[in-house]
């Protein structure tokens, strides 16, 4: 059998595998598996190792003789919460998880403060599996759930033991309240997934679970309670920035738009709640764009007129993440390099030595943004809403707060008639989360008056799409 010695950061684990097993396999059995955003088609090119001093494709390369693999520095995304972190402990705490598809967001909250302690924060592991969740849950399909469900309970494991040490150490931690998209959750809770990739794409579970940690394998906490879904594509995530943002005042509407892996939509008034999902893809998490990347050192976070740009970590850049992209397409598309109908002279633009935009990622970005702000208009033509009934418009994710609001109205991401009215919220899953376990929210009022718009096949998102693909 052939030996692996796998290189990763300041360790070396060598292992055998049989001829003819895919390198991504043994990566993933592991625990050292790289990233496959694109579900290991071989097409996004993102998990790229070393091997034998190659560059190779670790879901393309079949082992076939001894190896030593070098995997890629692994660095965590940098995500903010939101919220202010007292660092103040107390006798009676609480845990709050927010299971992103990208990003895991874990509080340490004081339940006689009503605030919150500390918050950690890391990559979703289950990105080596795929970057969205159609990816999962093909896998899961394929393979079962028990590999996707090890995974992230290792993961939050991990970050139970890394929030509570120090003067964190003593904690007693019996309660973790969780939230997360449908798929998420039922990776989480160990509950084959394989029906929500299939017409009719009926969930296994939508109410929320109140579980015995053990059953699942989560240490140093008691119960696991998490908030209910509303639907396949909405999930607990969206009732939890539900339960943060409040309801409009009476005969108002307010939007929450959560742009994530995926992008959800909800136009809400004080009883009613219209929701559905853009087919976004993984763009705004780089997956599918030649240089994009999560936001990590390295990445062009913003860019200017002239070229200029700004890295995070003032490092040597080395892609760019959805703020950077905005920001790019924006000034390309002012200065006439990109046209209205998207298309580029040459087909690749160069940012700095080894950052580019090519014209591909011009039209993975134009079906992004013109699902997003067609799915916007489309619940509003649904509802008869027009923008002078609109009192807030909340846009949640992870990059939401450093997005230019200018820049992203221009691209035609966002309605231009609402910008005044945009109000960014970093994590507003986890923030409404934590809001549910402080205060115990009722949220049966939200999902007995919640309507799921299906857009796959609506006519009206259909002519929208195809109009707001343009730049205008």
């Amino acid at each position: 059998m052939p030996e692996i010695k796998i290189i990763s950061g300041g360790s070396i684990k060598t292992v055998n595998a049989e001829k003819g097993t895919p390198l991504s396999k043994i990566l993933k059995e592991n625990d050292t598996a790289a990233e496959h955003p694109c579900g290991g088609l071989g097409i996004c090119k993102k998990c790229t190792v070393t091997v034998n001093g190659k560059e190779e494709l670790s879901c393309r390369y079949i082992v076939e003789d001894d190896i030593t693999v070098v995997l890629p520095e692994k660095q965590n995304i940098v995500s903010v919460s939101g919220a202010r972190e007292s660092g103040r402990l107390t006798e009676n705490v609480c845990l709050c998880l927010d299971i992103g598809t990208t990003t895991l967001a874990l509080a340490i909250v004081s339940l006689d403060e009503k605030s919150v302690v500390k918050i950690v924060t890391r990559s979703n592991p289950q990105r080596a599996f795929g970057a969205d969740v159609i990816s999962r849950i093909d896998y899961c399909r394929k393979n079962g759930v028990n590999d996707l469900h090890r995974t992230i309970v290792d993961a939050v494991n991990a970050m139970i033991d890394e929030l509570l040490v120090g003067e964190f150490a003593g904690a007693k931690t019996e309660k973790l309240y969780v939230a997360g998209n449908t798929t998420m959750l039922h990776l989480f809770f160990g509950v084959d997934c394989s029906s929500l990739g299939e017409s009719p794409y009926t969930p296994a579970f939508l109410d929320g679970k109140d579980i015995s940690a053990g059953n699942i394998g989560i240490v140093r906490v008691s119960e696991i309670i998490s908030l209910p879904n509303l639907s396949a594509f909405v999930g607990a995530d969206i009732v939890a920035g539900l339960n943060y943002v409040g309801l409009p005042e009476s005969g108002k509407y307010n939007l929450l738009i959560d742009l994530g892996t995926n992008a959800e939509v909800v136009m809400f008034t004080e009883n009613k709640f219209l929701c559905t999902t853009a087919a976004a893809g993984p763009c705004f998490e780089g997956a599918n764009i030649s240089c994009g990347m999560s936001a990590v050192e390295g990445a062009i976070y913003a860019y200017e007129e002239g070229g200029k740009y700004a890295v995070i970590g003032n490092k040597e850049a080395r892609g760019m993440c959805a703020t950077g992209l905005i920001d790019v397409i924006c000034e390309l598309v002012k200065d006439g390099t990109i046209e209205d109908s998207g298309y580029m002279e040459d087909e690749e633009f160069e940012i700095s030595d080894k950052v580019s935009l090519s014209g591909e990622d011009v039209r993975q970005f134009q079906l992004a943004k013109s699902a997003v702000y067609s799915a916007v208009l489309s619940l509003m033509k649904i509802g008869g809403v027009s923008f002078d009934d609109i009192e807030k418009m909340y846009v949640s994710g992870g990059f939401s707060a450093k997005m230019k609001i200018d820049n992203a109205v221009y691209v035609g991401l966002l309605p231009k008639e609402l910008k005044d009215r945009f109000s960014p919220i970093n994590n507003s899953s986890l923030l409404g989360t934590v809001k549910f376990a402080l205060e115990n929210s009722d949220l049966s009022s939200i999902s007995a008056s919640s309507k799921y718009i299906d857009l796959s096949a609506n006519p009206i998102f259909s002519e929208l799409f195809i109009e707001n693909m343009f730049f205008e």
